[in-house]
């Protein structure tokens, strides 16, 4: 026998010939390569994380008599009038704000500020916290004008609020059928929340006033009635 090698038997031929003898690794020869190989990968990882944190970072600010830490680069942009950005820091002081007056007070601060600007999604969550009277005055008037000029400005989410204000009479006299009008809008705006409203209400129509509703829908999507029902609405408010 042929010290080191194998014997090995050939399946086509069947002749023998002897070939040297592959061992496979030990369990721990390979653990010698594997472990230098895992600390240098858990060092160079601890480099870039302290790297990171040690970086030129800035930290969190606090509003005055406001416990929630915001961003320094939201708080400058809002600060410095971008409407996004006020609106952002808005939307993080209302997520706890229930047992603090000072932040809900901060937070329509910074709603109103983005919502003269202009921006829809302010408008809008202005307009719910004045129906629901929570941080402000429970006001309707209030909660019409601005969920209704966000609506007028294509906002969904608008569409899909001004549709519960007429289903509901809040702020206008209920009807149902401008209800239909814009939750039918909403939806075609691919708000998933109007489809289910939408289809509540129509069933609560005859036939003439779905086929009314659904005709005003197609009229105010085109363009042909938007701007005359804005202007009778906003001279009403």
């Amino acid at each position: 026998m042929q010290t080191g090698k194998r014997p090995y038997r050939c399946r086509a031929c069947t002749h023998r010939f002897h070939a040297p003898e592959h061992k496979r690794p030990r369990w721990r020869d390979r653990a010698s390569f594997m472990v230098p190989a895992l600390l240098m990968g858990a060092a160079i990882a601890a480099v870039i994380v302290v790297g990171a944190r040690t970086g030129d970072e800035t930290p969190a600010q606090n509003l005055p008599g406001v416990p929630i830490p915001i961003d320094p680069y939201t708080l400058r942009a809002a600060k410095e009038g971008d409407a996004a950005a006020q609106l952002r820091i808005a939307k993080t002081l209302l997520l706890d704000s229930a047992s603090d007056r000072a932040q809900s007070l901060e937070a329509v601060r910074w709603l109103r500020a983005a919502a003269d600007r202009e921006h829809p999604g302010a408008m809008v969550e202005l307009g719910k916290l004045y129906r629901s009277g929570f941080g402000v005055l429970q006001d309707y008037d209030q909660a019409a004008r601005w969920i209704r000029t966000a609506a007028a400005r294509g906002n969904a989410e608008g569409m899909l609020e001004l549709g519960r204000l007429y289903r509901d009479g809040i702020g206008f006299p209920r009807d149902p059928v401008r209800a239909y009008v814009w939750f039918n809008r909403a939806a075609a705006a691919l708000n998933i929340d109007a489809v289910r409203d939408r289809d509540e209400i129509a069933r609560s129509l005859d036939a003439d006033e779905l086929k009314q509703a659904q005709a005003q829908s197609s009229r105010v999507e085109s363009g042909e009635a938007e701007a005359e029902a804005v202007r009778v609405k906003e001279g009403n408010g």
